[in-house]
């Protein structure tokens, strides 16, 4: 009897009964070697990081010469011009300056301070006669009323204050505690306009003959047309570029910027706009208490009236001594042009 057959531990061939079908459809895809992959939208992808690149290269490369356009380019500053009565863009108020006549008979301006150095605007120090004029008792500017302007609005008179390093209880005793004159040169300045709640600086250059009110130390503090605070220039380190409209004999070279006078003053010497002579205006005074150089009141002459004027010459005083004035001149009555002496009564020069 044979022996039982036992299983083929390794069969050979295929296995018994029928082979099994594939299921019906497309067989799926192989994935190519190194395990690439044949999504459509993974093999656009490289096209497109190339496209960002070279842009993202680009802008670069712009950017770089740009900063290098710029760094070579000359820098530049705007300075607006004010006009000696014309308003600017945001005034803190309305205006509070007075009349003014125009300047005529002024003398030039003194030299430069030694400190001005080379710079292009010359330094002056507030005590310095010829820089600020006015008419012998008269106001060019109301102080009182400025105070009363900017007291009403607490954010204007916040902003206003803190300009100048002040409290808003400081505002109204400093306010007149000012001297009202007007600028003899056209003179740098930072100027302030009222935006938003706040005050913007910017640089600017007044007119001569705008009305300004002046601080203990002849620096410009208010420009009475607009009721902005005031402070001394920004140092020039750009190119300068002049915005707004220009006036007739603007030069850049002729402007100036006032420097702190070394100690407080307790007077100033104006320049009469009229007849080009010199009077002293106690700090904080209005015109009322001006005086003449010699240290008398000053009084002016209206046109083509009578003055009483004191006279002293060549051992005779002739007081109280009706004096015409000429038609069309102004004089201060102290300051009468006349000559000396006929039988100790002075006689009228006749040119002016």
């Amino acid at each position: 009897m044979k022996p039982p057959l036992m299983p083929d531990p390794y069969p050979r061939g295929p296995p018994p009964g029928p082979l099994p079908r594939s299921p019906a459809g497309p067989s799926p895809e192989v994935p190519p070697p190194g395990g690439g992959s044949t999504d459509p939208h993974r093999r656009g992808r490289h096209p497109v990081l190339l496209i960002v690149g070279l842009a993202l290269f680009a802008m670069a490369a712009g950017l770089f010469f740009l900063g290098r356009q710029a760094d070579q380019a000359p820098q530049q500053e705007a300075v607006r011009l004010q006009p000696a009565a014309a308003t600017a863009p945001d005034p803190f108020t309305p205006s509070v300056a007075g009349p003014v006549p125009a300047l005529r008979a002024v003398p030039p301006p003194p030299a430069p301070s030694p400190e001005s150095g080379k710079v292009q605007v010359a330094g002056h120090y507030g005590s310095e006669p010829g820089l600020y004029g006015g008419t012998g008792r008269a106001s060019t500017c109301d102080a009182r009323r400025l105070a009363d302007l900017l007291l009403r609005d607490a954010y204007k008179r916040q902003a206003w204050a803190g300009t100048l390093g002040l409290t808003p209880a400081d505002l109204r005793p400093y306010l007149t505690g000012l001297t009202p004159a007007v600028v003899i040169m056209d003179t740098r300045v930072t100027d302030h306009h009222y935006r938003e709640g706040r005050a913007r600086p910017y640089q600017a250059v007044l007119q001569a003959g705008t009305a300004v009110l002046l601080d203990r130390y002849g620096v410009p503090r208010v420009r009475c047309a607009t009721g902005d605070p005031l402070r001394p220039p920004a140092a020039v380190t750009k190119k300068v570029v002049y915005t707004g409209r220009s006036w007739r004999g603007f030069h850049a070279e002729g402007t100036v910027r006032v420097l702190p006078a070394r100690q407080p003053l307790d007077a100033l010497v104006l320049t009469d706009v009229v007849t080009g002579g010199r009077f002293v205006r106690p700090v904080g005074g209005t015109g009322a208490t001006d005086r003449n150089v010699a240290g008398t009141p000053v009084s002016s002459a209206p046109l083509g009236t009578v003055a009483a004027v004191t006279v002293a010459a060549v051992g005779h005083t002739v007081t109280g001594l009706p004096l015409s004035v000429l038609a069309g001149k102004a004089w201060r009555a102290a300051e009468a042009p006349w000559t000396c002496c006929g039988n100790g009564r002075p006689e009228r020069e006749e040119s002016s």
